[in-house]
């Protein structure tokens, strides 16, 4: 028999007996394999058992309270899918979250993206739940969930079977949780069916690699170099004056620092001094705790050795040319953030164009370092593209570099549901990528657009069914 998506239906209780007895639409009869005694075989999860099957003219299932717990399947909306005639509920979608002592903010900053992604899953039959690490019991075969309960409003822990699917939302490896996450982490890959949502697009100098070897989109790229060697950057500066190096892995603008060829003259020397033509360089960096200004001879020993230490000695860094991009006024930097997700035809689609304005003479546009966040087409006819048709040819122009660059990685990396792309423009018009977001926070569409969120997590919920199966 071939896989069949039913649909979604709705889980009710049948009280009264302590038998595995589950009433189901008549229309499902045909699908399904039965035994003796009208016996089908119902599959939750990582868990299965046999039940009486009673079919009926009603749309909802009912099941008995020791078949529910037996299997660990939840009441309300859920997804059907019937293989070699088995009957198979789900899919149970894991969010994987680091927890904090925060009150009223079990996720952190989080909390708010989850607990509204677990509302709209209740509603669409995606029976999702959040666990950290150490929560999945992976030898028994259950997880000790966390869901949240609207009319309480309140966080309740729940058995649930294992997850068909897990979206991972804890970026990097806090060292507390060091020893769990990589037990979960290989758990994933040995007991997870359709593993986790994003495959890993690789650091971003293997991202690079991967756009480059792609000659159509290398007019999008900006030169870049993985740094092995102090002279990479001196190289990479004299061919552009001014340079960004930032780590090949990190996420919110950390660690980002900018490198400028000074243009101010000095006084010509004595006609005794050394004649010297190297120019000086101002390296500058800024963050919560510390802000860098400092200034070297271009090639000097002395700015090897900070090269060395800084960029050579424990991680990998990047250093790439720095573009003219779109400035508003005051000197306050723009880049534009693309989010390009997978929908429940598995097709890319563009579901958020959002400007981000940096601080003023900041280095950075993200919003952890005080940028802030307006609609792409907002900001595009505001600062210099008043005219319909030239904006237009403007965002599709990046509309199709993110759509083939989101094509290209997922042909390299494999199943992808969603990416950040980060793109600068020219004061001309010209369109860069800076950056590839493997997981895209919803924060700026929270501050721009609610609709787009929403869209944003549904299409995340439609993915998932499509990929376990579960999509009709």
């Amino acid at each position: 028999m071939a896989d069949i998506a039913l649909g979604t239906t709705r889980i009710a209780s049948w009280p009264g007996t302590h038998e595995h007895i589950l009433s189901l639409p008549g229309n499902w009869h045909e699908h399904l394999t039965l035994h003796a005694r009208d016996q089908i075989t119902v599959r939750v999860g990582n868990r299965q058992t046999k039940a009486q099957a009673v079919f009926t003219d009603e749309g909802e299932v009912q099941a008995t309270d020791r078949l529910r717990l037996a299997l660990h399947l939840p009441l309300g909306a859920i997804s059907v899918k019937v293989v070699d005639g088995v009957l198979n509920f789900g899919p149970f979608v894991g969010l994987y979250c680091a927890p904090t002592q925060t009150p009223g903010k079990p996720y952190g900053g989080l909390t708010s993206l989850v607990r509204d992604m677990l509302l709209l899953a209740q509603q669409e039959g995606v029976a999702l739940y959040v666990f950290t690490p150490g929560d999945a019991r992976w030898k028994e075969g259950w997880v000790n969930a966390s869901i949240y309960n609207p009319t309480t409003q309140t966080w309740q822990k729940a058995k649930r079977p294992l997850p068909d699917l897990v979206i991972p939302k804890i970026l990097g490896t806090p060292a507390i949780w060091r020893e769990e996450v990589r037990h979960d982490q290989s758990q994933f890959r040995r007991l997870v069916p359709f593993g986790t949502f994003n495959n890993a697009t690789g650091n971003k100098w293997t991202v690079h690699q991967q756009l480059y070897a792609e000659a159509a989109l290398r007019r999008w790229l900006p030169e870049t170099q993985l740094i092995s060697r102090p002279q990479d950057v001196d190289g990479l500066l004299e061919r552009h004056n001014s340079v960004y190096i930032k780590p090949a892995l990190g996420t919110q603008g950390m660690s980002i620092y900018k490198l400028d060829l000074e243009k101010k003259r000095e006084p010509a020397p004595a006609k005794s001094a050394p004649k010297t033509s190297a120019p000086h360089l101002l390296v500058q960096h800024r963050s919560a705790s510390q802000s860098l200004h400092r200034r070297f001879r271009l090639g000097s020993p002395t700015f090897h050795s900070f090269v060395q230490k800084k960029f050579l000695a424990r991680r990998k860094f990047l250093v790439q040319q720095t573009l003219q991009l779109l400035t508003l006024r005051g000197g306050r930097p723009v880049d534009f953030r693309w989010l390009v997700q997978k929908d429940g035809s598995n097709s890319w689609c563009i579901t958020a164009r959002i400007a981000r304005v940096g601080a003023a003479n900041g280095l950075t546009t993200n919003l952890h370092t005080g940028g802030e966040a307006v609609l792409a087409e907002t900001l595009l006819q505001k600062n210099g593209w008043r005219d319909p048709a030239s904006r237009r040819r403007l965002l599709t122009e990046i509309d199709d570099a993110a759509l083939a660059i989101c094509r290209t990685l997922e042909e390299n990396a494999g199943r992808i549901g969603e990416l950040g792309l980060d793109f600068g423009i020219t004061q001309q018009g010209a369109v860069y990528l800076i950056e590839v977001n493997p997981r895209p926070g919803r924060q700026m569409l929270l501050d721009t657009s609610p609709e787009a969120r929403r869209l944003s997590l549904l299409r995340n919920l439609e993915y998932a069914r499509s990929t376990t199966g579960y999509q009709p």
